[in-house]
């Protein structure tokens, strides 16, 4: 229930934020067209309660969203073959005699920072981060020229900006999830899949800085490194501890943690270097049986010649 609640948030922010009908539209669709014929009422019942919320607390400014959902929940019923005259009066009744089961916090309209930064992703994804323009970016956030160089004094601050923020969004994801009763190999699963989701979910950013090999100043890859090892106090101590109990060799923490990440950054160069054409947490299992247990087939030890 919490991962639907989190998806329903997530469209109802997308709602909040839709600059046209045409784009509401299409993200309600692409929300709630897989849903079963069973499950279509429920979900678009439970979308306009969370709505209806964002209209009372002020953050939905007009119906667009509300609209763009009934008429595409409509033309998706009809083509799962609910007959309307049935979907819209059970819907309707949803509505009227169901309440959410707990208060729903909605996400407020975004600010003109945030428009910009938003607006300046879809635009470097869209057309890389050289061709792109101030004044496209200023555009797609309906923002003047000058809101857009009061946050941001040049094209490429924008960019660092936006890597800056992702970069403690990673932070915090990985804080979140490290427990310091957890095992030295639990741990590192459970960062390398916190990473890997990561990349999966900002690959257009990380595709640019890769491509176009821009300059991130502060924010280089020196210093991304540096913000990771203050991340994740505890993995050091549980690296520490393994190599005591004698899970893992005696071998120097940053030297596992730099040659570690420099594995992973290979699996995700590959992944760049494809297009992202398929989901980067799907190699996780691999990556992790090569840093466990290595990659040579036969247990027996293999002896380098002079």
């Amino acid at each position: 229930m919490q991962k639907e609640q989190q998806n329903g948030l997530a469209i109802v922010k997308k709602l909040v934020q839709a600059r046209n009908r045409k784009e509401a539209f299409e993200a309600v669709s692409k929300d709630i067209s897989d849903s079963t014929p069973e499950s279509l009422i429920d979900k678009v019942a439970r979308r306009l309660l969370y709505l209806r919320s964002a209209l009372r607390a002020g953050t939905l400014q007009n119906k667009t969203g509300i609209a763009a959902l009934i008429e595409a929940s409509g033309e998706i019923a009809r083509k799962k073959g609910i007959p309307l005259s049935r979907f819209y009066p059970v819907l309707l009744e949803k509505v009227l005699f169901e309440e959410t089961a707990e208060p729903v916090a909605i996400p407020s309209k975004p600010s003109a920072k945030e428009r910009v930064l938003e607006a300046a992703l879809e635009i470097f994804s869209q057309k890389g981060f050289h061709p792109a323009t101030t004044d496209e970016i200023a555009e797609r956030a309906g923002v003047g020229k000058g809101t857009l160089y009061r946050y941001f004094e040049t094209k490429e601050k924008l960019f660092a900006e936006l890597v800056r923020l992702r970069l403690e969004e990673l932070e915090r994801r990985a804080g979140a999830v490290m427990d310091g009763q957890d095992d030295v190999l639990t741990m590192i699963s459970k960062y390398f899949r916190v990473y890997f989701e990561f990349f999966d979910g900002n690959q257009h950013l990380f595709r640019l800085i890769v491509q176009e090999q821009l300059e991130l100043g502060e924010n280089s890859v020196e210093e991304y490194f540096r913000k990771v090892m203050r991340a994740i106090p505890h993995l050091k101590r549980k690296v520490f501890e393994g190599t005591q109990q004698g899970i893992l060799k005696d071998v120097d923490f940053q030297t596992v943690f730099y040659g570690t990440m420099g594995f992973a950054h290979g699996v995700i160069q590959k992944w760049l270097a494809r297009g992202c054409s398929y989901s980067l947490v799907d190699e996780l299992p691999g990556v992790l049986e090569v840093l466990f247990y290595g990659f040579v087939k036969d247990a027996q030890k293999i002896e380098c010649e002079d």
